[in-house]
């Protein structure tokens, strides 16, 4: 009873001794969590060819209401009611959703979203950003812990921190160099690189044509930029030697950066990264090197994962069957190829390794965009460009896009390009409105996406 009575009192110098405005604060705040954790977000999705990247609550009303915007079935009913609309929605399938359209939307839950759609922000807000600030939200009978169901993972293209970018990183810092890149990459749960170049000590830059190093104080770039992944297919890892190579691989080690793609023996290299996600959903990483142009493959010591098609399909059928693996992102270091559209080969590979069972797979080699293609209901990236390299002498190579994807449910429900150019400090950042709509209009390709090329 003693106790009993001082909770009360503790309870009553609380209640009146707290600022209105801070009670009020505190009460809207669970409240809104509540409502967020008993709910599920109304998603409104796009094809890649539509530009309009934001719709607002009136027009989206407007569009329902008229029939210009449809609405998957499940959720028909609900979302009519939560917008207040008096007539019945139009409805449609995600799989009937014109897919190349470049005005119209539909609207789902998240646990229909498909890949080949971009979620649009509402009120400029996006729900995978920021679940917190997202308006749009049905009620539901089941409890949902949001920020625990969706990983966040970024996929970036070539870095090599090298020749006269290393020159302008030993000018400026590794700091400055990221200032205009790093606010764009965030902070997300998982952040990759493919990284293809080792560290140096004594390291001279100016020097360098096609063999390359990096300063081992610009290794601090990847610690500055959160990176948790680094890939190592890539053709350069072994320029310096293989004292070179163990070292900067055993630098990994010792930031806690995973690795995949290349090791220190030919079963190191081979063997898939396994991560357990936020929602305890299992995801592989495979790296191959297509041609090894460099003596980079780890064939009998260290180096990049030599591409072979039939140890290829036996990886991914281990990861399936024997460690029950719920996605898997295969990465390849194709034969570098001067061209918005894929090789022969790079097709080839691609569908071959979807036809085994991966589930996206992402070009690594690409010192240029590549246009990307929807195979059998999944996505192929022939090549993302560079991230961090010193290339500039012409547009292509100026031009990249990373991929900012979202985990749920076990499988990548989004994959976003972030687009950016390279200007002639070398730095790296976010692509201008102009910038963007070139890239967009080389690698958009209609055919490519709906297999009618």
């Amino acid at each position: 009873m003693h106790r009993i009575a001082i909770l009360l009192i503790i309870l009553t110098i609380t209640l009146f001794t707290c600022k209105p405005s801070d009670s009020k604060a505190y009460i809207e705040s669970n409240k809104s969590l509540r409502v967020i954790n008993d709910s599920i977000p109304i998603l409104i999705m796009r094809s890649y060819f539509n530009k309009n990247e934001d719709i607002s609550t009136e027009k989206l009303r407007e569009g329902l209401r008229l029939g210009n915007i449809v609405c998957t079935s499940d959720i028909a009913d609900r979302v009519r009611k939560v917008l207040n609309i008096q007539v019945s929605l139009k409805v449609s399938t995600m799989s009937a959703f014109n897919s190349i359209d470049t005005s119209s939307f539909i609207v789902t839950s998240i646990d229909s979203v498909i890949p080949n759609l971009l979620c649009t922000s509402i009120n400029k807000k996006e729900f995978l950003k920021n679940t917190k600030t997202y308006e749009l939200w049905i009620p539901d009978s089941s409890h949902h812990e949001w920020d625990n169901a969706i990983t966040s993972y970024t996929h970036t293209g070539v870095t090599a921190l090298t020749r006269r970018t290393g020159s302008v990183i030993n000018s400026i810092g590794c700091e400055k160099y990221l200032e205009l890149i790093k606010p764009a990459i965030g902070n997300p749960d998982i952040l990759h690189i493919s990284n293809e170049v080792s560290m140096q000590t004594n390291c001279d830059y100016a020097s360098m044509k096609m063999k390359f190093a990096t300063s081992k104080e610009h290794f601090k770039i990847l610690e500055l930029l959160g990176v948790d992944i680094v890939e190592l297919t890539g053709n350069h890892n072994l320029d310096v030697g293989m004292q070179a190579y163990e070292t900067t691989f055993n630098w990994y080690k010792e930031q806690g950066m995973k690795t995949f793609g290349g090791g220190l023996s030919p079963s190191e290299a081979e063997a898939p990264l396994i991560i357990t996600l936020k929602d305890k959903k299992k995801i592989a990483w495979i790296g191959f090197n297509e041609f090894c142009p460099c003596a980079e493959c780890a064939d009998k010591t260290m180096g990049a994962n030599r591409y072979d098609a039939l140890k290829s399909k036996n990886l991914i059928s281990d990861l399936k069957t024997k460690y029950k693996v719920d996605f898997i992102i295969a990465c390849v270091q194709f034969g570098e190829s001067d061209s918005y559209l894929p090789s022969s080969t790079q097709k080839k590979i691609s569908k071959s390794l979807i036809d085994s069972g991966a589930d996206v797979i992402i070009g690594s080699q690409a010192h240029q965009p590549q246009t990307f293609e929807f195979y059998k209901n999944r996505m192929i990236f022939y090549g993302i460009g560079n991230f961090m390299f010193d290339q500039i002498h012409r547009i292509g190579v100026r031009q990249a896009y990373f991929l900012e994807c979202y985990f749920y449910n076990g499988k990548i429900i989004q994959f976003i390009p972030r687009f950016t150019y390279m200007g002639d400090d070398r730095r790296p950042a976010l692509a201008n409105t102009e910038q963007k709509k070139v890239i967009e209009k080389a690698i958009y390709l209609k055919d490519y996406f709906t297999g009618k090329y």
